[in-house]
């Protein structure tokens, strides 16, 4: 009898560890498809990212083209005023 519940004992110890180690397994698949899965998100996120600096840098450059296109309209309208103001102290101081 004693050897039975031995033999039973180890057939159990046996199975478990069949168990436990397909368990394991499938605990490691599964770690390694999420760390698969972050790892893509974190790519996706990354190739987002470097789009919209894209995009910011592009809206930022022709920010800078109109500003600067507006600032020469500005000076030449200055620079036309003042020039008729010289011309207006002239005829008057004339």
């Amino acid at each position: 009898m004693r050897s039975l519940s031995i033999a039973s004992v180890a057939a159990l110890a046996l199975g478990l560890a069949a168990c436990s180690a397909e368990t394991e397994n499938k605990a490691d698949a599964a770690a390694e498809a999420a760390g698969d899965d972050i790892e893509a998100n974190v790519d996706t996120a990354g190739e987002v990212i470097d789009n919209t600096m894209d995009d910011v840098e592009a809206s930022v450059d022709e920010a800078a083209k109109n500003l600067d296109a507006e600032a020469e309209k500005a000076g030449d309208k200055i620079e036309r005023e003042w020039d008729e103001a010289e011309r207006e102290v002239e005829r008057e101081t004339k």
